[in-house]
């Protein structure tokens, strides 16, 4: 052997040495990200403490094709979602952990998706910065661990473009059919996560890459019979029997919940033009600031992936920038495409002027780290808002967080001016670690605020040493977690007006007036029917204090915030 291949041979092994480090580093660091401590934060109101407790009422109803809220229909969405979570439940108990479960190993299928796809077409180092890249955006991480059904309509619709990908590049028939079919099934799970989205928005990215590479002759070998007959054999017995047990659910959830909704402003969702702009700028961070060089290598260089990643990011941005109801999370099935096209750019980064962009994102976010480590010591300088949330916090953990945070990414941000390219993925995974511990410390805090745990478990505990046989009433409001928390094993009775645009946070309740889950008693009183039990019997009620005035002869037990539980007896 020469000494020229005795070198190569010595550089392939160290680049393979930090090529293993660098998969585990990334392996701990999304299990960290993604698993710890995910129980610790309350549900927050509204979405979470809604999803949780109709997850709760799979098992209470044992009814795993209705999806219930205080036991009455909750039809806005499909079951696979809560059917998931309640599984979740029976296997861990019930709590903020096993409600968060099913999100968070979404996150982690999704995660795995775009790293072992990224890796079989652009190699171990563009993988390696794609998943890196995903894992710790703001909003992908944030979404990993809410209970909420997007991150599982995500996953399944980067299984579904994936496997497209794949069939569409395999060389032999049988292949494609496999890769096809399995596009097919991805596409029907993601239906029943959350309605016809689950295949329009891969349907329109396929067929934009079609028209984009001008190969119309390609959909002849999609199977596009056989895709048809497996999508309706997943998707067809869960809607049909829904339709069936409430007749007009149908009409009602894809007229109202998704034309209705798209087209009109009637679900009051409606945000300016530029919206969902603000949503990647944000949701993106820290790499936001690459997104000038991702551009400007796809000017440069525009390979098929890189074609195939930029129209799955932008044709879902355009298609809902268009809606007349716009909320962030529908933008979430675009961040693996962003994950594969920062990688490549990573990988591909040569000398100090390719990551320049980056070293700024990262300077930014440390000069807010230590600005949060000096509001610690002078709470002066914060909002008010966010300065309560940390008076709370240990004070030798938060600050010790948060200036360890600040020098990591200050070191990182000299590290990407510098252009040390081997030096900075594992710099990224250490700071980004230790932002993530701070982080979640804060959230842990803030939750309390967003949520009604606190009151739910205190007046658990009181109505059920008072009198755990009478009714609990929610008095002219919407309270979403506090069923999880109250652990309720009957209906809350709903004191509201029959012209109430929404009931219990839906216009599906409000409108239809719909039957409770069979062995139940409806839950809706008007005030008129309120006022005879409030005189003729015990009630547990929670009131807005704006509202309190109106029960007579009330005895308060518990104030929390601006909810008040009081008593008639």
């Amino acid at each position: 052997m020469s000494r020229s291949e005795a070198a190569e041979l010595s550089r392939s092994a160290a680049r393979s040495e930090d090529t293993r480090i660098a998969a585990a580093l990334l392996a701990l660091l999304s299990v960290f990200v993604l698993f710890h401590g995910l129980g610790g934060a309350a549900l927050f109101d509204p979405d979470e403490g809604r999803n949780a407790e109709i997850a709760r009422e799979v098992l209470l109803t044992n009814d795993w094709i209705t999806p219930y809220y205080d036991f009455l229909p909750r039809l806005e969405k499909p079951m696979l979602f809560y059917a998931a979570t309640a599984l979740s439940y029976k296997i861990f108990g019930v709590s903020e952990a096993a409600a968060r479960f099913p999100s968070a190993a979404a996150a982690l299928g999704v995660l795995l998706l775009t790293v072992f796809f990224t890796r079989r077409v652009y190699g171990e180092r563009a993988a390696l910065w794609s998943g890196l890249v995903l894992v710790t955006c703001v909003q992908f991480t944030s979404f990993a661990r809410i209970v909420i059904l997007d991150m599982m309509l995500a996953f399944f619709i980067t299984l579904a473009l994936i496997a497209y990908y794949h069939a569409s590049h395999a060389a032999a028939r049988a292949e494609k059919r496999r890769y096809y079919f399995m596009m097919y099934a991805a596409a029907a799970a993601a239906t029943l996560v959350k309605g016809p989205i689950g295949f329009v928005l891969p349907g329109m990215i396929v067929v934009a890459y079609i028209a984009a590479r001008r190969k119309w002759s390609s959909i002849a070998e999609m199977d596009l019979g056989w895709g048809l007959l497996i999508f309706l054999l997943i998707v067809t017995p869960w809607y049909a029997w829904a339709e069936l047990r409430r007749p007009g659910y149908l009409a009602y959830f894809l007229g109202q919940e998704h034309f209705t909704r798209y087209l009109t402003a009637h679900f009051h969702r409606t945000k300016p033009w530029y919206y969902f702009f603000g949503v990647v700028a944000l949701g993106f961070i820290p790499w936001t600031f690459l997104l000038p060089s991702i551009v400007s290598r796809l000017r440069k260089t525009m390979d098929d992936l890189s074609l195939y990643a930029l129209l799955w990011a932008v044709v879902p941005f355009v298609f809902f920038s268009f809606s007349s109801s716009k909320m962030s999370e529908y933008l979430l099935p675009i961040y693996p495409a962003l994950a594969i096209l920062a990688g490549k750019t990573l990988a591909d980064a040569a000398g100090r002027w390719g990551l320049r962009w980056l070293s700024l994102g990262w300077l930014i976010l440390g000069a807010v780290v230590f600005y949060l480590f000096l509001g610690v010591f002078l709470p002066a300088l914060l909002p008010p808002e966010a300065a309560e949330p940390l008076r709370e916090l240990p004070r030798g953990e938060i600050p010790a967080a948060a200036l360890i945070a600040a020098l990591f990414l200050l070191w990182t941000a000299w590290t990407s001016f510098q252009g040390q390219h081997e030096r900075l993925f594992p710099l990224c995974c250490v700071a980004l670690a230790v932002v993530f511990f701070l982080a979640h410390r804060v959230v842990e805090r803030v939750s309390v605020a967003r949520s009604y745990k606190e009151l739910g478990v205190q007046a658990a505990a009181r109505i059920a040493s008072e009198d755990p046989a009478a009714p609990v009433v929610l008095y002219g409001t919407y309270l979403p977690s506090l069923l999880f928390y109250l652990d309720v094993s009957e209906p809350a009775r709903i004191v509201a007006q029959d012209s109430d645009e929404e009931i219990l946070g839906s216009f599906y309740l409000s409108a239809k007036k719909p039957a409770p889950a069979p062995g139940y008693e409806t839950p809706l009183l008007t005030y008129e029917e309120f006022d005879r039990e409030w005189s003729s019997r015990k009630l547990f009620v929670f009131v807005k204090d704006k509202r309190l005035f109106e029960l007579h002869g009330a005895r308060v037990l518990l104030r929390s915030a601006n909810v008040t539980l009081v008593t008639n007896r």
